[in-house]
C-alpha cells in the first residue's frame, strides 16, 4: 500500500486550507483553526494525524 498522498490531492487539500485561513473566523475555535492553516499545510496535518488511524 503506497502511504503517499498523491500530488494532485495535495495540492488541492493545500489550496483549501489556504482558501479556509482567509476567510472570516465566528468562533474562537474557527479562529485558532484559521491560525494555524496559515502556518501548517493540510498534508502535514494530516501526515500527524494518520498513525491514529491504524
Amino acid at each position: 500500500m503506497n502511504k503517499e498522498i498523491p500530488k494532485e490531492i495535495k495540492d488541492l487539500l493545500n489550496v483549501a486550507g489556504q482558501k479556509y485561513s482567509e476567510s472570516p473566523a465566528t468562533t474562537d475555535a474557527g479562529r485558532v483553526l484559521r491560525f494555524l492553516a496559515r502556518f501548517i499545510t493540510v498534508d502535514t496535518i494530516i501526515k500527524v494525524l494518520a498513525h491514529k488511524l491504524k
